[in-house]
């Protein structure tokens, strides 16, 4: 069965992560997204802290995303202190995630830091990385999910095939990101049979096509098929998270932001013959 949340990063520039929590609960949410912004967040007594008034609104963390640009990138590196000193914040961000009892850490891995005419990416040197950060996860208990991001290394649909020839680890999953595969210029439902039944969250957004920009929105106010992506998830017996993850200017207000996360339960829990536009 699908659970269904909202990310704290729905509040990121305009809320602390503790009071995103606060006004999430208050509405009733019973699954929960916690996004990590800076180094002191993934301190214990402040996790510990977080997870107190998590536990007050009877609400569970379906994943723990990261600023993974803080030190995801280094994780990668040639240069082995660096590697190092990334792996050691690595893991105390899972330990944050096992302290908020989360199934899924979400990864946005390495990015590319120069333009350049054609991007590529050595899957052979960074798919021993990637299997080793996925064995690190499980012993916290915690699932690693590669998030499709249009200027990481995830930004093709054929990256989730590629990458799992070269990974080992049986602990390799898949977060899918709306936004972010319009963002990357392809069809966004083209990323889904590449991740295959590794896909364990999404992270639900809206998008308006205006090229060469990809405008991201509210669900159900822009240019997604949801009818398709609802009919794909039931015929593959999908049963991992779907999480509202917006930006903060997204929306007008609170009130629309919940409002939309509603609809959002009722369009994916309704059968697959209604439309989104009847909603």
């Amino acid at each position: 069965m699908m659970q269904f949340g909202i990310s704290t990063a729905c509040f990121f520039g305009t809320e602390y992560v503790e009071d995103a929590i606060e006004k999430i609960g208050r509405q009733g949410c019973k699954t929960i997204e916690v996004f990590l912004n800076t180094f002191s967040e993934y301190e214990e007594e402040y996790i510990r802290e977080i997870r107190r008034r998590i536990d007050a609104y009877g609400m569970k963390v379906c994943s723990v995303h990261p600023h993974g640009v803080q030190y995801e990138p280094q994780l990668f590196s040639p240069y082995s202190r660096s590697t190092r000193d990334a792996e050691a914040i690595y893991r105390r961000v899972l330990r944050a995630a096992q302290l908020l009892g989360a199934s899924n850490y979400i990864l946005h891995g390495g990015l590319f830091f120069k333009p350049a005419l054609k991007n590529t990416v050595n899957f052979a040197r960074i798919g021993p990385i990637v299997s080793h950060m996925a064995d690190v996860a499980k012993e916290y208990g915690i699932r690693l999910a590669y998030e499709n991001v249009h200027w990481c290394w995830f930004q093709r649909p054929d990256f989730a095939t590629e990458i799992q020839k070269y990974v080992e680890s049986d602990n390799l999953y898949f977060n899918f990101d709306i936004k972010q595969a319009a963002q990357s210029g392809f069809p966004p439902m083209s990323y889904l049979a590449p991740m295959g039944n590794r896909l364990v969250s999404i992270h639900v957004c809206d998008y308006i096509a205006n090229p060469p920009y990809w405008n991201p929105c509210m669900p159900f106010r822009g240019q997604m098929d949801f009818a398709a992506l609802r009919s794909y998830l039931q015929d593959t017996g999908f049963a991992g998270s779907m999480v509202m993850e917006v930006y903060s200017g997204n929306y007008r207000d609170e009130e629309e932001l919940f409002a939309t996360y509603r609809q959002m339960v009722d369009f994916f829990t309704a059968p697959a013959d209604i439309s989104q536009s009847s909603l």
